[in-house]
């Protein structure tokens, strides 16, 4: 998980967003608190961590970097109807306006920020990296495929 750290704090550095996109249960939420929060924190980077966007509060002033988990895009949403003819529909009407919701919230990020998706399958996690280069609230964002966390410690 070095490499992706260090890959991260370049980024942020010049500024930039960062789009985590792994597989559930890959250790992406352990790796945030765990390693790349401590380690923003010891180059005197002050971080904001929000566990969803439900729970999406006030970035403090002083805060250099906001790091939302559990974040939704709707980018890929005609790729998994695509590839998911069963699910019908793919998301309901009132989860679409739940993510809609979660949005605007985002919108208000003024800093640099990094992102926290999850996809069921590599192919979902593959689409989204090679076509998502602006996200669903209007941030531009390099994205970074996670490992699974486990295999890599």
């Amino acid at each position: 998980m070095k490499k992706l750290t260090e890959k991260i704090y370049k980024e942020l550095l010049f500024r930039n967003s960062i789009l985590i996109i792994g597989l559930a249960d890959s250790g992406k939420t352990y790796y945030a608190l765990n390693e790349l929060i401590p380690f923003l924190n010891k180059k005197k980077i002050k971080t904001a961590y929000f566990p969803n966007c439900n729970n999406f509060l006030n970035i403090p002033n002083d805060t250099d970097v906001a790091i939302v988990d559990e974040v939704e895009t709707l980018a890929d949403k005609y790729f998994l109807e695509l590839n998911n003819p069963k699910d019908k529909p793919y998301y309901s009407l009132e989860y679409l306006e739940k993510v809609k919701s979660w949005h605007e919230k985002l919108r208000v990020i003024q800093i640099p920020a990094v992102f926290i998706l999850t996809r069921s399958k590599k192919k979902e996690i593959e689409y989204l990296v090679d076509s998502i280069k602006t996200t669903d609230w209007g941030v531009k964002v390099k994205c970074f495929v996670f490992e699974n966390y486990k295999n890599l410690t």
